[in-house]
C-alpha cells in the first residue's frame, strides 16, 4: 500500500522513461480525459481517456488487452471469517495480482477481492478506457501473464510511443517483454524502473487502498523492445518489483485523431417549416408590388 499526495487536473500532462541501455531519452504526454467525480472524490470516480497528445500529435486510436493467458500467480491465502480486501483491521493483503478499481468508480464486472482473478476479469480490467479500472499487485507477490491486444501493434516512423503504462503509487517496476499471436516470447526483455517514472499529474483512491495516491508514467516504442510488431505483451514481477498497480493500452497504428461527431442539425418542424415557405412568398409580394408602384 503505498501513499502519496493528491494531485488532480482536468488535463494531465505525463512523461515516460525507460531502463533501457545505454539510456533513453524522457518523452512529455499530455493525456486528455473525462472524471465523473470533482473534487475530494475525484481520485475515486471514473476517469476516462479521450486522447493523448504527443509532441503536438493528438491521436485516439487505441488498442486494448481484450485476452489474458496467467503463467503464474501468488494465490491468495489464510482467508479467514471476517476477512476483507479493503482497508481494515482484518484487512487480507496475501496474493499478487488482482482487479481494483476507484471506490466510487463503475467498472464491468466486480472486483475479484479475496478470490484470485481469471484471466478474462483481468482483461476486461485493462480493456478498457476507464483509468480508474487497474491491476493492484501486492508487493510481496508476484505473477507472470501474457497480455493479447486487440489488434497488431506494428512499428512505424512517427516517433511516437506505441505502449502506454500508469502505474499507482509512483515506486514499482515491471518486467515486460513481446510475444507474437502464439504468446512465445520475441525481442528483448526491457524492465521499467519505478525511478523512472515521471508523475502522470492526477492520483486514483482505489477498493484496496485507504487514500488517493498519484500516479506515474512509462511509454515504450517497439524498437526497444527489439520487434517490429507484436500481437501483445509478457508481464512479470516479483517481490523486488514492489508490486506494480497499473493500466496499459497501446497506439493501433500511425498516429491521428477522430474528432467526435458533430450534433446532428437542427431540423424545423413541419408546421414551421411551412410557415418559414408563406412568409417567404409573401415577403416576395410585397417586393414585387413595391417594384411595380415605382415603375
Amino acid at each position: 500500500m503505498k501513499f502519496r499526495s493528491i494531485s488532480t487536473f482536468v488535463f494531465i500532462y505525463f512523461g515516460t522513461a525507460l531502463a533501457f541501455s545505454p539510456s533513453v531519452n524522457a518523452a512529455t504526454f499530455q493525456t486528455n480525459f473525462t472524471q465523473s467525480l470533482t473534487g475530494a472524490d475525484a481520485s475515486k470516480g471514473d476517469i476516462w481517456l479521450n486522447s493523448v497528445t504527443q509532441d503536438g500529435t493528438k491521436f485516439n486510436n487505441f488498442s486494448f488487452i481484450n485476452k489474458v493467458d496467467i503463467l503464474s500467480n501468488t494465490p491468495i491465502t489464510n482467508v479467514e471469517p471476517g476477512s476483507t480486501s479493503t482497508p481494515g483491521d482484518k484487512n487480507n493483503n496475501t496474493g499478487a495480482a488482482s482487479t481494483d478499481k476507484g471506490d466510487k468508480a463503475s467498472s464491468p464486472i466486480a472486483v475479484s477481492g479475496l478470490k484470485d482473478p481469471t484471466g478474462a476479469e483481468i482483461a476486461t480490467f485493462l480493456g478498457n478506457k476507464n483509468l480508474n479500472n487497474i491491476i493492484d499487485t501486492e508487493d510481496a507477490g508476484s505473477f507472470k501473464m501474457n497480455l493479447f491486444f486487440d489488434s497488431s501493434i506494428q512499428k512505424d516512423n512517427t516517433g511516437l510511443d506505441n505502449l502506454f503504462f500508469w502505474e499507482r503509487g509512483m515506486n514499482s517496476d515491471l518486467g515486460i517483454q513481446a510475444i507474437d499471436s502464439t504468446g512465445k516470447l520475441i525481442g528483448t526483455f526491457l524492465q521499467l524502473n519505478r525511478q523512472d517514472q515521471k508523475d502522470a499529474g492526477y492520483s486514483i483512491d482505489t477498493t484496496e487502498i485507504d487514500g488517493a495516491q498519484e500516479v506515474g508514467s512509462w511509454g515504450v516504442q517497439l524498437k526497444q523492445l527489439g520487434v517490429t510488431s507484436l500481437s501483445g505483451i509478457q508481464i512479470t514481477t516479483n517481490a523486488n518489483y514492489n508490486g506494480p498497480d497499473f493500466k496499459v493500452i497501446a497506439r493501433n497504428g500511425p498516429a491521428y485523431y477522430q474528432a467526435p461527431p458533430s450534433p446532428p442539425k437542427q431540423v424545423p418542424e413541419p408546421n414551421t417549416a411551412a410557415a418559414l415557405g408563406l412568409f417567404a412568398v409573401g415577403a416576395l409580394r410585397v417586393v414585387k408590388k413595391k417594384s411595380l408602384v415605382t415603375a
